[in-house]
């Protein structure tokens, strides 16, 4: 009985990947018969014990190679490499997304595996798929839905006139210019000062010629 509710337990989790994984071995093994001799002593026989070393071959189950032995015997494979996140060692190096996760690849690593969520239904405008089911705001937006909707509703973070929105600390700084950026801006309004003075008519009269 209680196997079985380990095997459950395991199960659930999903962390390990008990298989059977069990191989049978041939082992020879060595053992002792006791043995009775008889002796003469002072004319008078005499019985004594001695042991007889023999051997047997014994089968004994035992866990396949690429596989490692953990409690109550069973078998649990062994994958060299550590599993990405979300994903387990379902066999020898071999990997196997959980349930609720994708199989796909990374774009410069064809051969390693990735496991992304699944969010049925996909996910509502400016947020993404973070786990199986759950969506997430994506950076530079707030969560706005209302605690009694059943939806996640983002709305873009608005920041003051002096303050830009950080994605690395995912919050509102105030505007710090260094002397190039500022630099830039002053000569980006100059240009801008340029053309608009460039684009008006001229309000000067033209001089006349002189006539002699």
């Amino acid at each position: 009985m209680l196997p079985l509710v380990l095997l459950l337990l395991l199960g659930q989790s999903q962390a390990l990947a008990i298989t059977s994984g069990h191989c049978q071995k041939n082992i020879s093994v060595k053992y002792q018969v006791p043995l009775t001799r008889t002796r003469l002593v002072n004319n008078a026989s005499e019985q004594y014990i001695v042991y007889e070393e023999r051997v047997r071959w014994d089968t004994v189950r035992m866990c396949c190679p690429g596989y490692r032995t953990i409690i109550f015997g069973f078998c649990e494979p062994i994958c060299t490499e550590a599993c990405p996140a979300h994903s387990y060692c379902v066999e020898p190096n071999k990997c196997h997304c959980m349930r609720g996760y994708e199989h796909s690849h990374h774009p410069n690593k064809q051969h390693q595996l990735i496991c992304r969520p699944i969010c049925q239904g996909g996910c509502p405008e400016h947020s993404h798929c973070i786990g199986h089911n759950e969506c997430e705001c994506r950076p530079g937006f707030k969560d706005v839905s209302s605690w009694f909707s059943m939806s996640l509703s983002c709305e873009r973070i608005q920041c003051g006139h002096d303050q830009r929105y950080d994605l690395q600390r995912r919050a509102c700084i105030k505007i710090e210019m260094s002397m190039e950026e500022l630099m830039q801006r002053v000569a980006e309004r100059l240009a801008k000062g340029l053309e608009h003075d460039e684009g008006e008519p001229t309000t000067e009269e033209p001089l006349e010629e002189s006539k002699d």
